[in-house]
């Protein structure tokens, strides 16, 4: 399992690549388009990575508080570093992609084991969920290795692979280019089931604000079985980020 300051060090030093995003934008046909400028209302920065600043509750046993930053690339991976409460104890303590690894890792005050998972089906899933969170990072999803397509007027999807997952994101957007929701298959286990698969998985965006220049979802939740019934029992994360 990776030290989270590793993982760390490699996002935020990552090498500027060398694409005209600029040209590659032009090119991009309606709604795409109309997405990145909506998500894109200064221009392209140039920064790689943010660190996003994020509070809300997450399912584990039950709800439970946690405070987190999360760092984002579409091509590198992710690392979600949280203090969680349950009950009177602090659970610390990161979820992540990098390197071809997927892991989480969770203790009680730094030391005690309450929840470490790794292998090759937890790395297949955080695979999907690295997709999810490159949504906070719209300006890096230009790219000329991200195959772009139109559903209709409102559902675009992103095909991208990070390590092997080749499966689409799919994006509803609005009228202006704003982010309404995102699902994709994401293989995994919801609900303790011991055979891992593929479900759909997605994010409801409740509000979107400007961040560094870059409008990104600021309130919304997330889950398995996303578009159905069974959502009600699949939902698991509820955030907000912390604007200035």
């Amino acid at each position: 399992m990776l030290n989270a300051e590793e993982i760390v060090k490699n996002i935020v030093t990552t090498s500027s690549d060398k694409i005209d995003k600029e040209a590659l934008l032009d090119k991009y046909q309606e709604p795409v388009s109309r997405f990145f400028h909506y998500h894109l209302p200064d221009g392209i920065p140039d920064q790689q990575f943010f660190k996003i600043p994020m509070t809300g509750i997450i399912k584990l046993v039950s709800w439970t508080h946690f405070k987190s930053i999360l760092y984002a690339h579409p091509f590198i991976g992710f690392l979600w570093q949280a203090t969680l409460k349950m009950g009177i104890l602090p659970i610390k303590g990161y979820d992540y992609l990098f390197k071809d690894q997927g892991a989480t890792r969770w203790t009680f005050f730094k030391v005690i084991p309450f929840m470490s998972e790794s292998g090759d089906e937890v790395t297949r899933s955080a695979e999907g969920r690295a997709k999810i969170e490159s949504l906070f990072t719209p300006h890096l999803l230009i790219h000329p290795d991200i195959i772009w397509e139109a559903v209709s007027d409102e559902e675009i999807t992103a095909t991208w692979k990070i390590f092997q997952e080749t499966e689409p994101i799919h994006l509803i957007i609005g009228k202006n280019g704003d982010l309404k929701s995102a699902y994709l298959r994401r293989w995994g286990n919801p609900g303790g089931v011991k055979k891992y698969e593929y479900h759909t998985f997605g994010i409801n965006v409740l509000k979107e604000k400007k961040y560094k220049g870059v409008i990104i979802p600021t309130k919304g939740n997330s889950g398995w079985w996303f578009g159905t019934k069974q959502y009600d029992d699949g939902e698991c994360f509820r955030f907000e980020v912390a604007t200035p």
